[in-house]
C-alpha cells in the first residue's frame, strides 16, 4: 500500500490507563500499555476511531494503517480498505488485514474485542483528549505504541512541540495582522442533552481560541452551564457554534440574540468533527478561526483582488464617482508598484540552494517542505481542494508543480527544484486560472 503521509490542518484520543514500558534490546519494546503487552513494532494496525486515526497520520505513521473504520473519513486516508463501522467492525477483515493492533474506542462491542484478542491482536481503546495535557499524553502515548519506549516518544514529543509551534506562529501572524490594540473575546457554544453549554477554561477548545489571539470570555463559568447574564456582559466578538441545533438555540434566546457576534454577524460554524481531530485538523480549523477574524490574512487572497474589492466598494452610492475612480487608482497603483518579495517566511519553510522536493518524498526530513510546498500550490489554485494538502509529493503535486512551471515560464519537470521553489513563493507568482464553475475553498 502506499504511504500517505500527512503533516498539518485534526481530534487526539488518550489512553485511558497509565502506560508502562519494560525495555530490552534497543529500549523500544516490549511496551505495556496497562495489561497489554506489544511486544515488537507493530507492521500493520487497523485505526476504528478517526481521531486516532488523525493524530496517528499527523506523525507519519498512517503508512502502517491497513484498514479503517466507516468513521475513519479523512480523505487521505481513503486508500485503506473499510471493514466497518467502529462499533462493530468486521473482525475476519482485521484479522486477514494482518495488523497487530487496533486503535479503538469504548464504542466497539465486547464480542469483537474477544475475537481479536483471541487471535492475539491487541485492542488498544482511546478516549478524547478534553485538556492541552491530554492532548500532549496522547501524542507521546501514540508514538511509543507505535515507535517504542525511546523512538515513538521522542517522535510524539517533537510532533506534539511542532504543533505547538506552528499555533504559535498562527497566533503571532494574527496578533501582527491589526493595528487595532482592543483585545478580541470570543467563545464557543454547543447543545449537548438538550442544554446549551460553553468550553470554558482549560479546555482544547479554549486552547484554540487562544491561539486565535483572543480571549475566552467563559474562563470564569466553572460547569460549562451558559450563564446568559454573564455572555451578556462580556459580549464577545466572536461566537463559535458547533451545529445549527447550537445556533437556533442562541438565535432563539432574547439575550443571546442581541449579543454584538450575533447581530453583527461574527459568527462562525466551527463543526464537532473539527474540534475532535487534532493533528492537520487542529491547524486548518485554527486557520479557519483566524481568517474569519482576520480575513486580510487569508493567503488565497491577492493585490489584484484588494483592488478590486475597494473600487467595489467606492462605486457605493453614497460616494461620488469622483472619489470611486480616485480610490481605485490608488488600489490599482498600490498593487501595481508594490515590489515583489518571498512570502516564504508566512509558509515557515527555509528556501535553501540545496532544497530540492520531487515525487516520492515522504519521510521526516521533507515531510514539513512538501506539505509547505503543497500549501502554497493551494493558495495559487495548482492543487484543487485542501484534502490534497498532505505531505506527501504523488502525481497530482507533480503534475501541479508542472503547471505552475508552465505558467512560470520554467521548465517542466514536475521537481520543485531552488528555481521553482523561489518562483513559487515571491509575491508576484502567477495564479492558475480555475475552470468556469470551480472553486478551491476549503
Amino acid at each position: 500500500m502506499k504511504k500517505i503521509i500527512s503533516v498539518l490542518l485534526a481530534a487526539v484520543m488518550v489512553c485511558t490507563a497509565a502506560v508502562m514500558f519494560a525495555g530490552c534490546g534497543d529500549g523500544n519494546y516490549p511496551v505495556t500499555v496497562a495489561n497489554i503487552t506489544i511486544d515488537k513494532e507493530p507492521a500493520g494496525i487497523v485505526v476504528l476511531d478517526p481521531s486516532a486515526a488523525d493524530i496517528i497520520s499527523y506523525m507519519s505513521y498512517d503508512g502502517k494503517i491497513v484498514g479503517r473504520s466507516t468513521e475513519v473519513d479523512q480523505s487521505y486516508l481513503a486508500v485503506a480498505p473499510d471493514f466497518g463501522t467502529a462499533a462493530n467492525p468486521n473482525a475476519d477483515s482485521i484479522i486477514e488485514s494482518g495488523a497487530q493492533v487496533v486503535f479503538a474506542n469504548d464504542k466497539i462491542n465486547a464480542d469483537t474485542v474477544k475475537t481479536l484478542e483471541e487471535k492475539k491482536i491487541k485492542v488498544i481503546k482511546m478516549s478524547l483528549a478534553d485538556t492541552p495535557k491530554e492532548l500532549e499524553t496522547n501524542y507521546t502515548t501514540i508514538g511509543k505504541i507505535l515507535g517504542g519506549a525511546v523512538t515513538g516518544l521522542e517522535k510524539g514529543t517533537s510532533s506534539y512541540q511542532k504543533l505547538i509551534e506552528h499555533m504559535d506562529k498562527l497566533k503571532i501572524e494574527a496578533a501582527s495582522s491589526t493595528a487595532s490594540t482592543a483585545l478580541d473575546t470570543a467563545c464557543y457554544l454547543y447543545v449537548d442533552d438538550g442544554s446549551l453549554r460553553v468550553m470554558t477554561s482549560g479546555t482544547y477548545v479554549d486552547m484554540l481560541i487562544g491561539y486565535t489571539g483572543a480571549v475566552n470570555v467563559a474562563v470564569n463559568i466553572a460547569d460549562g452551564n451558559v450563564d446568559v447574564n454573564t455572555l451578556r456582559i462580556a459580549n464577545p466578538n466572536y461566537i463559535f457554534y458547533s451545529d445549527e441545533q447550537t445556533l437556533n438555540a442562541i438565535q432563539s434566546d432574547d439575550v443571546l440574540s442581541k449579543l454584538t457576534a450575533i447581530t453583527s454577524g461574527k459568527v462562525l460554524q466551527i463543526s464537532n468533527t473539527e474540534i475532535t481531530r487534532q493533528g492537520l485538523t487542529a491547524l486548518s480549523t485554527l486557520e479557519k478561526m483566524i481568517n474569519f477574524m482576520h480575513p486580510e490574512l487569508d493567503k488565497k487572497s491577492t493585490s489584484d483582488e484588494a483592488a478590486a474589492q475597494t473600487a467595489t466598494q467606492a462605486a457605493q452610492p453614497a460616494q461620488t464617482a469622483t472619489e470611486a475612480a480616485t480610490q481605485a487608482a490608488q488600489a490599482a497603483t498600490q498593487a501595481a508598484t508594490e515590489a515583489p518579495h518571498s512570502e516564504a517566511d508566512r509558509y515557515d519553510i527555509k528556501i535553501t540552494d540545496d532544497l530540492v522536493l520531487k515525487k516520492g518524498d515522504e519521510d521526516s526530513e521533507d515531510v514539513k517542505d512538501v506539505w509547505e510546498l503543497q500549501h502554497r500550490l493551494w493558495n495559487l489554485d495548482y492543487i484543487i481542494g485542501v484534502d490534497n494538502v498532505t505531505g506527501y509529493y504523488g502525481d497530482k503535486t507533480e503534475q501541479a508543480v508542472k503547471d505552475y512551471q508552465k505558467a512560470a515560464g520554467l521548465e517542466e519537470t514536475g521537481i520543485a527544484d531552488n528555481k521553482t521553489i523561489v518562483s513559487l513563493f515571491m509575491s508576484d507568482a502567477p495564479k492558475a486560472v480555475l475552470p468556469e464553475g470551480v472553486t478551491n475553498d476549503e
